[in-house]
């Protein structure tokens, strides 16, 4: 070896030394990231409460603003409590998981084994329901019977008297229109029955199981569904979409669909044993529930047993797993990256706000909140903007234009369907995410956006310049 080659190659070490460093000391979340976040709450929460927990191998933090706005003043925290939706289907999947590992059931087993024999399960072509396909959302069955009517008359409250025997009922008149396992399809109804066999099956409740299999051995003494008067103290009101104060959800049989309740700070310890950070027996039981089963759902991206992923590792190589919840005040999201051990909690008590799902994903791709991001995310701009429907091609990881709104700012200016988006407004799109490539062209009206598009059939880059207005769809 000559010395200049000796040179080039002890050089070319240390450069990869010091990258593989570089990345290792960068897969936590950093104080300034964590400033960021902080800062960003502050500004853009004036009537809702939020609160976003961040964890990673230096451990775990909370970052907070607005107020529980029940009758207290009292400033919302990691320990406040937030309607979880269906984060809960990932509790449930869990349990399901962990009494297959004790010999309880098998997950190819049928649901009619575990059911009544008047109950009369549907099938289709000789294939039977089983326990797998509720837990992947492929059972064939719809997101929500057609025997479900409001509770107590308030629409907010569809499930509070959603009984066993109407769920028995719904079964027994369903027909199935393809086979079980066929084709995922987001089910309420199959994760509630899910619940309730499992339930039936050890002869307790959904909540109890809960508890004493997923939220003792985690120590998440927060996590429930019937609220003590001390959690009660905690509860955070929920709002609906135009800020008015919503009654909280009640649950009968759909439990194991929707109806946990918890803390940012006993969330945290759910995501840290999910991803390995917490010396937990749970661990190796959450790591099989993350098996993709389906790949490139249409509304879900790659699929595992109640976690997904929408697509959103895709561009950059992550391996991501999320979950995202709502109810009639509230909307929540969980989620983490397996292959850099790191996960969010974004819980927030207003439906319709600064989606928490969305935010969730910007995090965990480390993508830097800013004043645009809440702008393009807002309620109030969803539908100001230039008229152009974005897609991630997850094969040549592009951006392009799908669609063009007719008498849009993009369809006068000559835009159409193919375009690659390669800038916008000078930030490249090749490391960013989709959500936040929407974002950014999303803002004001009357204010404007330049794009760099690059036309494949012409082979040519052209840049423009559009103003935002308000689109009609």
């Amino acid at each position: 070896m000559n010395i200049g080659a000796a040179v080039r190659f002890v050089c070319s070490t240390i450069l990869l030394l010091a990258t593989q460093f570089r990345t290792a000391a960068q897969n936590g979340f950093t104080d300034a990231e964590a400033d960021a976040i902080q800062a960003f709450l502050r500004e853009n929460l004036t009537n809702a409460g939020m609160v976003i927990g961040l964890v990673d191998e230096r451990g775990s933090r909370v970052l907070a603003a607005g107020k529980l706005d029940n009758g207290t003043w009292q400033e919302v925290n990691g320990d406040t409590v937030f309607e979880l939706g269906s984060v809960t289907k990932t509790f449930t999947t869990l349990l399901l998981q962990d009494m297959v590992e004790r010999g309880e059931v098998k997950l190819d087993d049928p649901v009619a084994k575990y059911l009544p024999e008047s109950v009369k399960v549907p099938a289709r072509d000789g294939k039977q329901i089983t326990l797998l396909n509720l837990a992947t959302h492929t059972a064939g069955l719809p997101r929500d019977p057609s025997n479900l009517t409001p509770g107590h008359g308030l629409p907010e409250n569809a499930f509070a008297d959603y009984t066993v025997e109407k769920l028995y009922a719904f079964l027994s008149s369903f027909a199935l229109d393809r086979e079980p396992g066929s084709r995922f399809e987001y089910s309420n109804v199959g994760m509630a029955l899910l619940g309730h066999i499992l339930a039936l099956k050890t002869g307790t409740n959904y909540e109890a199981l809960v508890v004493e299999r997923i939220c003792r051995p985690l120590k998440m003494n927060s996590t429930r569904i019937t609220l003590t008067p001390e959690l009660e103290a905690r509860l955070a009101r929920g709002h609906d979409q135009l800020g008015k104060p919503a009654p909280n959800w009640e649950f009968q049989v759909y439990g194991g669909a929707g109806g946990l309740r918890s803390t940012a700070n006993d969330l945290l310890k759910y995501v840290s044993a999910n991803i390995g950070l917490t010396p937990s027996s749970l661990t190796r039981l959450m790591e099989q529930t993350h098996v993709i089963r389906h790949k490139h759902t249409s509304d879900h991206g790659d699929t595992a047993m109640a976690w997904y992923d929408r697509g959103e590792g895709y561009q950059l190589g992550m391996e991501l797993r999320g979950h995202a919840g709502a109810t009639g005040g509230y909307e929540t999201f969980i989620g983490f990256d397996k292959k850099q051990r790191r996960g969010v909690v974004v819980l927030c008590n207003q439906q319709g706000g600064l989606s928490p799902e969305t935010l969730g994903w910007l995090l965990l791709k480390r993508v830097r909140l800013s004043r645009e991001i809440a702008i393009g995310l807002s309620p109030a701009t969803n539908a100001v903007g230039i008229g152009v429907a974005l897609d991630f091609d997850a094969k040549t990881r592009i951006v392009r234009i799908t669609r063009v709104i007719p008498h849009s700012p993009a369809s006068e200016s000559g835009l159409s369907a193919g375009l690659i988006v390669q800038r916008i407004d000078e930030v490249s799109t090749a490391d960013k995410s989709l959500t936040e490539c929407v974002g950014r062209i999303r803002g004001k009206p009357g204010t404007k956006v330049r794009l760099e598009l690059f036309d494949p059939k012409q082979n040519a880059t052209n840049l423009v310049e559009l103003t935002r207005r308000r689109i009609q769809m």
